[in-house]
């Protein structure tokens, strides 16, 4: 289970962030509180965090070798684990600047 957290948590949040970002902006700019946008971020930020860090788990189980085309379920860990810690840095790194982003540009510009 741990496997499929890391590889897919990550870029679900990404998409989710998307939605209700864009969802949020409208309320923000009329009310004048842009604060939930900011809250969306950190979670956001922090689940896909926490995605990279169970796939860095399965990574670290499978023994921190790069994956082989053996037989068994301990190459499909670490191809998981090692693509799963590839996108989840990746997408972390992105809402981490949209995040900040948020910062400098305001909601109603």
């Amino acid at each position: 289970m741990l496997q499929w957290i890391g590889l897919l948590l990550p870029a679900a949040t990404f998409f989710a962030h998307l939605q209700i970002a864009y969802v949020l902006v409208p309320y923000a700019c009329t009310t004048h509180q842009d604060i939930w946008v900011h809250v969306a971020g950190v979670v956001s930020v922090l689940l896909a965090a926490g995605g990279t860090l169970a796939a860095w788990s399965t990574w670290m189980r499978g023994g921190r070798e790069y994956p082989g085309e053996g037989e068994g379920s301990l190459p499909r860990t670490r191809f998981l684990g090692a693509t799963g810690l590839g996108m989840g840095s990746v997408f972390t790194l992105i809402l981490f600047a949209q995040w900040i982003a948020g910062f400098y540009i305001r909601v109603c510009q």
